[in-house]
């Protein structure tokens, strides 16, 4: 059922873009550059930012306070300065909000990955699939921030606002990438970059990651150390899937027999595949010394589905969020089985091969050349001969490919951060009747809604998606629809 939600008043009203020419309270002030930094100060936090940062003001500026929560009174240490606003960390809480989690990582507050554990998610008991109610904590947060852009770029919110789509607030990362650092000591560091720097913190743990990942660092940083001599890695990769664990070694030298054979042991004792990316190529190497071209798979049972993917492959760290988001998506298509349908941005086929379940007839484009041949090879291995895959960069000019010249009756485009800009200018000609977007950065999905209105389309449909829990990434999808 849709509802109309009301923006105004929310708790979490947020500020959504954060640079020095975005935020004017009052007259400018011309403060030397370095005059405040290192000011400690008390400020009531009566806001919060989309970045997961506390907002307060302090003689007519702006202050971004990190780990700050609305409604908290806090001792606070002034770290940088603007022309407009001020950035500052929290030195003592004299008062806390009622919604002030305890952190379940003991790095956090030093690693740079997330940024919302001091806020406390939904409670278990509504961390379902979808939430019909209203959303606390972190959820409230993103979602507030998503409807305030539109609220305040648009002036008003679609008629329709889906449930969010929510996750488990831990463990449900099937992806990382690990640095390493050599101290000149002879000792090392595994882990993640520190916020706002390129130093490391040395983990042993990370609490968003699938249980299977997390059970290979130790292990891993026990080979390291017995090999950390060479300084020959640079970084190591944790993917998993449905049923497979992997692991991708990056070295700039070459590993010597011993150490090989150590990681063909671990892979033994830990079930999962290890491959070596050497220096600059672009092929895997096996344990053995020969190249390889590796698979592993997600199943989409909804829709009889196994897809393959490469290692290096861009897939979506969150698989039960993937899984619900292809469903909403396909809702919102509204197909019956005779339309042309365009999937833009299409990676390895993870609209695409659902969407050729329904549809008479799916196009798949992608700026990545082995994503497409992924995407063919996904076709016919699970039988689909209704969907054609093919490269080109959507950055470009596209619109003399014949593809760009032909009509669809429904578009999806699921672009990166960047948003869609390229494809935009040349969208209206396609005539579609519907066009579904999933975003992962709401300023340009603003940005991108504006173009769609002006080619005539209306904004009916508007959800929001936490694929990222404990930080302060957000995911959306809309729905366009052709004004008759």
């Amino acid at each position: 059922m849709s509802r109309r939600v009301k923006p105004a008043g929310s708790k979490y009203r947020s500020q959504s873009k954060i640079s020095g020419n975005q935020y004017r309270a009052g007259k400018r002030v011309q403060a030397p550059v370095s005059e405040l930094i290192g000011t400690v100060c008390e400020l009531k936090i009566t806001g919060f930012s989309q970045d997961g940062r506390g907002i307060a003001r302090r003689d007519g500026m702006t202050v971004f306070v990190g780990a700050a929560l609305p409604g908290e009174q806090v001792s606070v240490k002034i770290t940088r300065q603007h022309s407009r606003y001020l950035e500052a960390e929290v030195k003592t809480i004299m008062s806390a909000s009622t919604e002030r989690g305890e952190p379940a990582c003991e790095y956090y507050g030093r690693c740079g990955g997330c940024n919302l554990q001091h806020l406390q998610y939904q409670p278990a008991e509504k961390s379902i699939a979808q939430s019909q109610g209203e959303l606390q904590g972190q959820l409230a947060l993103k979602q507030t921030a998503v409807f305030d852009q539109f609220q305040r770029s648009l002036g008003a919110l679609p008629e329709r606002v889906l449930p969010a789509l929510l996750s488990v607030p831990y463990g449900y990362r099937q992806r990382a990438r690990l640095a390493v650092w050599y101290r000149n000591n002879g000792e090392f560091e595994l882990g993640f970059r520190q916020s706002k720097s390129k130093k490391l913190v040395d983990i042993s743990f990370c609490s968003v990651l699938d249980t299977r990942l997390n059970a290979l660092i130790l292990p891993l940083r026990e080979w390291l150390q017995d090999f950390t001599c060479y300084r020959a890695v640079t970084h190591i990769e944790l993917l998993s899937a449905d049923t497979d664990v992997g692991i991708v070694i990056r070295h700039t030298q070459v590993l010597d027999a011993a150490a090989l054979e150590h990681l063909m042991q671990l892979s033994i004792e830990l079930h999962c595949q290890i491959w070596l990316k050497p220096g600059r190529e672009e092929l895997l190497v096996g344990l053995t010394g020969q190249n390889c071209d590796p698979r592993m798979s997600y199943r989409l049972p909804d829709y009889d589905l196994e897809l393959y993917f490469h290692p290096l492959d861009f897939t979506q760290i969150n698989a039960a969020i993937n899984r619900i988001m292809i469903d909403q998506a396909i809702s919102l298509m509204q197909l019956k089985g005779h339309e042309r349908v365009l999937d833009l941005f299409c990676g390895i086929g993870n609209f695409t091969l659902p969407i050729a379940r329904l549809a008479r007839e799916v196009i798949g484009i992608e700026g990545v050349e082995s994503m497409v041949l992924r995407g063919r090879e996904n076709a016919a291995l699970n039988q689909l001969d209704n969907v054609q895959f093919i490269a080109a960069d959507l950055e470009k000019d596209v619109a003399k490919m014949h593809w760009a010249r032909e009509s669809f009756d429904v578009v999806l485009l699921d672009p990166p951060r960047a948003g869609a800009k390229g494809v935009m200018h040349w969208l209206q000609q396609l005539a579609a009747e519907r066009v579904v977007y999933v975003s992962c950065d709401p300023a340009t999905l603003i940005r991108d809604t504006k173009t769609l209105l002006n080619m005539g389309y209306q904004l009916t449909t508007l959800g929001f998606m936490d694929m990222f829990p404990q930080t302060a990434h957000i995911e959306s999808m809309v729905l366009f629809e052709k004004n008759k």
